[in-house]
């Protein structure tokens, strides 16, 4: 499914761009259309099995989208969904405006990882219920995926247009503050985080909020004074901005990390903020992990690894998979180590508690 992790990072789209300049808050943007998306198939999946695993037909377009109390489905297989999208293609050729049809064929094709198909479908969906707010989130969605992960243009408009419709839709909300960290204002997008939390009932939802919110809040403390103290302590010319080496797990702790559970790797100021500079996320499977850090995986703009002459090298291990460490996770901590370095060794030694 496209909503896995490609190479175990997650993100929008295959690659390693997730933790670039948009961060944590486009891979909450991804939560959301899983937790809000997946339960929102409109008033056919309230009332009917989708298209493809039964033989009714999605009920008749005449009734609007339904937006609350969705009730959540099964996740369907690659196969099942490919079904469903050629049985909802043949109801939206024969009922082109089925409401219903058309919201299915659009989610199908998301969950697919079909982002062009799907922002087609969602556009046809808009036209047909354009006072629907989670149409409109939902659309916005699937179009920053394919403008390359970027809310600006169209996807920011029509946030705008679910927002005047509903200020408490949950989804609008959280991808307006993946915008506003987008356009570097992490202030503005913790107002619509703040916002959006308190919207959301689903309890995963809500600690992604929670982290980012965290995250947002550092960013707005700290990006001036980290700024201003980087620019004294940047690698110098002809350096290569790069941490790289190996992280292992204690022996004795092997027992405490399921193989669920996702590991964290990253790179922070020796000094002051504890923002990463530099971010990896990947499986406690692929440890021992060798590892490079580089500028690419920043995650706050204009503040990367090669600002900073030493850095912190941090792994640690979180079996519910929360960026925000909690009780039970496993912690290694590097010493201060030069930017350039090429073989630090870490090792994940500490429960948290």
């Amino acid at each position: 499914m496209s909503y896995s992790e490609p190479q175990a990072q997650g993100g929008l789209a295959p690659g390693r761009t997730l933790f670039r300049a948009t961060g944590l808050w486009l891979a909450l943007a991804v939560l959301v259309l899983m937790v809000l998306g997946g339960a929102y198939l409109y008033e056919a999946a309230k009332s009917a099995p989708p298209v493809a695993v039964g033989p009714q037909a999605a009920p008749d377009s005449s009734a609007p989208a339904a937006s609350s109390a969705p009730k959540p489905l099964k996740a369907l297989s690659d196969e099942q969904l490919e079904r469903t999208i050629a049985q909802s293609l043949i109801q939206t050729q024969s009922e082109p405006k089925n409401a219903s049809a058309w919201a299915m064929l659009a989610h199908s094709y998301a969950m697919l990882g079909k982002f062009a198909e799907s922002a087609k479908a969602y556009a046809t969906l808009a036209q047909l219920l354009p006072r629907d707010a989670q149409v409109l989130a939902d659309h916005a969605d699937v179009l920053a995926v394919v403008n390359g992960r970027s809310f600006k243009g169209e996807p920011i408009a029509l946030l705008k247009r679910a927002l005047a419709i509903d200020p408490a839709n949950a989804k609008a909300l959280v991808l307006m503050g993946s915008a506003s960290f987008e356009a570097q204002d992490p202030t503005q997008a913790m107002s619509y985080l703040e916002r959006a939390r308190a919207a959301a009932s689903d309890p995963a939802l809500r600690r992604d909020i929670d982290a980012s919110l965290a995250q947002a809040k550092a960013s707005a403390a700290t990006a001036a004074p980290v700024q201003a103290k980087a620019s004294g302590n940047a690698v110098g010319a002809g350096a290569v901005a790069q941490v790289s080496g190996r992280v292992s797990l204690a022996e004795g702790l092997r027992a405490k990390a399921p193989a669920q559970a996702t590991l964290f790797l990253y790179a922070r100021p020796v000094d002051g903020s504890r923002m990463p500079v530099a971010f990896l996320r990947r499986s406690v499977t692929d440890l021992p992990l060798n590892f490079s850090l580089d500028d690419s995986m920043g995650m706050v703009p204009n503040v990367s690894l090669s600002k900073f002459s030493s850095v912190v090298v941090v792994a640690r291990i979180s079996v519910r998979g929360d960026v925000t460490p909690a009780a039970g996770d496993l912690e290694g901590v590097s010493a201060p180590v030069p930017v350039g370095s090429k073989n630090v060794k870490l090792e994940i030694t500490e429960v948290l508690k």
